[in-house]
């Protein structure tokens, strides 16, 4: 039986966000720890195997802020579906289906194309929150000290970073960005579906990774979920600045079924 097809425009004629891949450049700005292997587990789904560091898993608090265009179309269309976004995120490293990579837990922004773009397409978790950037990373005047923080509801994690001399650093091979889908289908017509995403960004132009000094703050209610992740020992902060990396082309999926009961 030949399967219906719909036509354009679909689902509606006011398109929110352009189709992948994305070119995606900016700055970003990384605190690098690790947390305590019981925190992880009780928050993860147990199909997630965390890497193991000196003392806890390595696990990071990232912030972006991102120039995006999509690589597809005339100059026209780009401007049009381009923009920026905010962008924080909590990351674990670790293995899912025999895959290792980088897992990113928890993820907040301020766009609603992006929000609806990664969830649309990729199923990140996305969330809407609040964003201060200060300081020279973020283009308020050199010699500055630098800030980024994020709110969500009742808890923030900042990360302040020194005005002094930064040290360089040879980036490695980017890691797979491993990516657990939910999919429902309404009416119950099916049960849900359950994959894995493995999106391997490429990277387009490398920029200048360096090593700074500086700090990580977490302040949470005692008791909650965010507040179990603190980091175990030191905090290494890194800086990415003028790097395009192209996002969405370079996609696997390791498709799942119906949860196990």
């Amino acid at each position: 039986m030949r399967a219906r097809e719909f036509a354009d425009p679909w689902p509606a004629p006011e398109a929110m966000w352009a189709d992948p891949p994305w070119l995606m450049s900016g700055v970003s700005v990384t605190a690098w720890f690790e947390t305590a292997p019981d925190a992880v587990s009780a928050l993860l789904s147990a199909d997630f195997e965390a890497q193991s560091g000196s003392s806890g898993v390595p696990t990071r608090v990232r912030f972006y802020r991102v120039d995006f265009e999509p690589r597809n179309g005339d100059d026209k269309y780009r401007q049009r579906m381009g923009g920026q976004f905010l962008e924080a995120v909590i990351a674990f490293k670790g293995r899912i289906a025999g895959l290792d990579g980088e897992f990113s837990a928890y993820m907040w922004t301020d766009s609603d194309a992006y929000l609806c773009w990664g969830r649309e397409n990729f199923g990140w978790p996305l969330a809407r929150a609040e964003f201060e950037l200060t300081g020279e990373i973020w283009g308020d005047g050199p010699g500055s000290a630098s800030s980024c923080k994020v709110t969500r509801q009742d808890f923030s994690w900042t990360i302040e970073v020194d005005a002094a001399p930064a040290d360089e650093v040879v980036p490695g091979p980017g890691p797979n960005w491993l990516t657990p889908r939910r999919l429902l289908f309404p009416g119950g017509s099916e049960p849900e579906r359950r994959d894995l995403l493995v999106v391997r960004p490429e990277m387009l132009r490398g920029g200048r990774l360096t090593r700074r000094t500086g700090k990580l703050t977490l302040d949470a209610p005692g008791g909650s979920w965010v507040s179990t992740l603190m980091p175990l020992g030191s905090v290494e902060v890194q800086v990415l600045e003028d790097f395009q990396i192209c996002v969405g082309d370079d996609v696997r999926i390791v498709p799942g079924g119906a949860p196990v009961a």
